[in-house]
């Protein structure tokens, strides 16, 4: 709803304001204030391309801000802040937003991983680093089906007959090249693909991953067509291993945090008839590969997601 007119609008009504705002508050809609601090979380918000001048972006963030209290203004005016849809919706997101304060609360509290302990991390990890490689890769993608179990992937030894096997079970795929680069990939993966392409009559190989916002596990199909080397090293190899390890001990304090918590919970925590906590996979079951893991030729490599180890950018 925020059109370049109503931006016009809005702007214009701002400096036609009878008595100007001061100090903390940049405007005010209907008498009430909007800071200067409502209007640079705004402004953070706003990518700037073009290079424009601050002070247009601080206009153009100043006019978001205000049409939002006018919208909100008119919806409580029709008693929608009222609806039950809506106060479910906002009592989630004021909940999510709760929850990342208090991650980003456990987060803040980390010690920083020192210079040394990066140095043996590298030393440790030469797939990620020193021997570094970047696979060109054919590559066949589709959503795991309900019954992919029983798809007969396992004598599919080439990426056409994955292919043919894909088309004559009517699922919808996408073959294309890519690359991965061992710099983001679990070091297991990256052994497994080595391996994979040293073999006399290598195989294709399978992993899976649900990328954020996919409705279901991806499975990637991959045959290796080249190969490439390109160490990684120096002070940016340190910094992203420190980038890769303050991730890992953060990730560790959160699941420690919230392990202690539910156990401080679980006393307080009453189920209705026929509802309970789930029952969840024991731990040491394959992750991430998704059931027929050892599909594709039987070359399913050990660890399926290709992000499961670093996912930072490197620094630089």
């Amino acid at each position: 709803m925020l059109a370049p007119l109503a931006l016009t609008l809005v702007l214009s009504g701002c400096d036609n304001a009878a008595k100007a705002p001061e100090g903390q508050v940049v405007a005010t809609v209907d008498g009430k204030e909007v800071t200067i601090h409502e209007m640079n979380a705004e402004l953070a918000q706003l990518q700037n391309a073009g290079n424009a001048p601050r002070k247009l972006l601080e206009r153009v963030a100043l006019a978001r801000v205000i049409e939002r209290k006018m919208l909100a203004e008119e919806a409580r005016k029709r008693n929608l802040d009222k609806n039950p849809q809506f106060l479910l919706i906002k009592q989630r997101a004021d909940e999510s937003l709760l929850v990342q304060a208090l991650q980003a609360d456990i987060q803040a509290k980390v010690q920083p991983i020192t210079r040394e302990a990066a140095q043996k991390f590298v030393a440790e990890n030469p797939q990620i680093f020193g021997d570094r490689k970047i696979f060109s890769l054919d590559q066949i993608a589709f959503l795991q089906p309900a019954n992919f179990e029983q798809l007969p992937l396992k004598q599919a030894n080439t990426m056409a007959e994955v292919e043919r096997l894909l088309i004559d079970a009517n699922i919808e795929y996408r073959r294309a090249p890519q690359q991965l680069d061992s710099l983001t990939l679990n070091p297991r993966l990256t052994d497994e693909i080595v391996k994979l392409t040293n073999a006399s009559n290598p195989e294709p190989f399978m992993y899976a991953d649900q990328p954020q916002g996919a409705p279901a596990p991806v499975i990637y199909v991959n045959s290796v067509t080249g190969t490439k080397a390109q160490p990684f090293a120096g002070e940016r190899a340190i910094a992203f291993a420190q980038q890769i390890l303050q991730r890992q001990e953060v990730q560790k304090r959160l699941a420690t945090e919230l392990k202690k918590w539910q156990e401080a919970y679980k006393a307080k925590i009453t189920y209705g008839k026929g509802y309970g906590a789930p029952e969840l996979p024991k731990p040491g079951a394959t992750a991430g590969a998704g059931p027929g893991a050892g599909a594709a030729g039987a070359s399913a490599p050990a660890a399926a997601a290709p992000a499961a180890a670093p996912a930072a950018k490197p620094a630089g």
